[in-house]
């Protein structure tokens, strides 16, 4: 007969506030990225 986990121990990770802070601080860096793409394009299209 099979040997049974319990379903807590059979995860694999563990979700929650560290999940939630790498999402966010992703979210950030993305969006200052954009901001600054955004910037640089304007800064050029004043040059033509």
């Amino acid at each position: 007969m099979a040997k049974r986990i319990e379903a807590q121990d059979a995860k694999q990770g563990k979700t929650g506030y560290p999940v939630l802070v790498i999402l966010v601080v992703s979210l950030g860096l993305a969006a200052l990225i954009w901001l600054g793409v955004e910037v640089y394009g304007q800064l050029i299209a004043g040059q033509g």
